[in-house]
């Protein structure tokens, strides 16, 4: 979902510059190529004494549970916000909103399974045009209740 050049690479091979952890690369920017809501979290990283925040950005509802079914006392979740392009929300421009749920529910007419989300004002989002707002999920991948530690 996220798009990397290499001319946006920020590299640390300077003589004056410290080494990136193992595998860790730094980009000045990413592309979204796909216009479909993403998830902005963050992430707790307990070292010592020291908690340390970073936000993750995150495409997939499937991903991001399973990114809180790995949380643990070192890393582990706070915050997670949903960010949805104009079609999905029926704004004129994208917005980021706290996210309540995320959830998999099934179309009573065709049987197709499909991803809805809720947020924190109520608001229901899914990339149905015809979905029945009363429709419950038959699956909760991330519940803010549930998953989320503070």
């Amino acid at each position: 979902m996220f798009t990397t050049y290499p001319r946006a690479e920020i590299a640390f091979d300077l003589p004056d510059e410290p080494a990136s952890p193992a595998g860790q690369r730094v980009w000045s920017f990413v592309e979204q190529e796909l216009i479909m809501p993403w998830f902005y979290m963050q992430v707790v990283h307990s070292s010592g004494r020291e908690n340390f925040a970073s936000m993750l950005m995150m495409y997939h509802a499937h991903e991001l549970k399973q990114f809180i079914d790995a949380q643990s006392d070192r890393v582990w979740v706070e915050e997670v916000q949903l960010v949805t392009p104009p079609h999905v929300n029926k704004q004129s421009s994208w917005l980021m909103e706290p996210l309540t749920m995320a959830g998999i529910a099934t179309d009573p007419q065709d049987g197709s399974n499909f991803l809805v989300y809720q947020v924190a004002s109520g608001t229901i989002y899914s990339l149905r045009d015809d979905l029945d707002k009363n429709l419950a999920p038959y699956s909760i991948l991330f519940s803010a209740e549930r998953d989320l530690q503070r």
